[in-house]
């Protein structure tokens, strides 16, 4: 079981550092569930994939590409 934990880090750290030479931002997002039923709510994910990580992080991007597509700016920033 330790070797097989092993190759699936190793996997993820090979594809991180293969984003990052690519120039991909790898960053972590805490998604409330209001947040995913709002986006299944808008047509961004499908219900049945509300539990699935890799369908949110695919709306998120979505969201974000057709967002700059349309240069959304937002009302007020607060950080």
């Amino acid at each position: 079981m330790r070797s097989k934990e092993l190759c699936l880090g190793a996997e993820r750290t090979r594809r991180w550092r293969q984003k990052r030479r690519q120039g991909v931002t790898v960053v972590r997002l805490d998604v409330a569930r209001d947040i995913t039923a709002k986006l299944i709510g808008l047509g961004w994910l499908d219900a049945t994939e509300r539990g699935d990580k890799e369908a949110i992080a695919t709306a998120f991007i979505e969201l974000a590409e057709k967002a700059t597509e349309l240069e959304v700016t937002p009302v007020s920033r607060s950080m």
